[in-house]
């Protein structure tokens, strides 16, 4: 186990956020089934998920649970739409195997963990709950 529970995590994640982007960021994420975890970290970082707002920086928060090749079609519309921001994609575990896809997918990749043997997200967690 890396976590103790998916607190734990994100609270480890949306400091790593804060001290590389200082707060000029707005807060999305991909896949419904990773929303709640992203609220936590966006409760950790006194912020909102906005992704109607478009700074410098939009993170994409992730729970782990989404294929990197989901983020295509996702990260390729912001570009479209808004050229000037930069994509952040922060996970707090990923396969080892899928850090080069998920870091064509933005100009940032943020994450914990990365391991060779990922077989689920829950692996990395002592309790899998928040």
């Amino acid at each position: 186990m890396i976590f103790k529970n998916y607190s734990e995590s994100a609270a480890l994640l949306a400091q790593k956020i804060k001290d590389e982007f200082d707060g000029n960021f707005s807060l999305t994420f991909i896949n419904p089934e990773s929303e709640t975890f992203a609220k936590k970290v966006a409760e950790y970082l006194n912020s909102t998920l906005d992704e109607s707002v478009h700074p410098q920086y939009l993170v994409i928060i992730d729970n782990g649970i989404t294929p990197s090749v989901e983020y295509n079609e996702f990260t390729d519309e912001i570009r479209k739409n808004h050229p000037s921001t930069d994509i952040i994609i922060a996970i707090p575990v990923i396969p080892e195997s899928e850090k080069a896809t998920l870091s064509q997918n933005c100009d940032t990749l943020l994450y914990l963990h990365a391991d060779p043997y990922f077989f689920s997200v829950d692996q990395f967690y002592e309790e899998a709950k928040f």
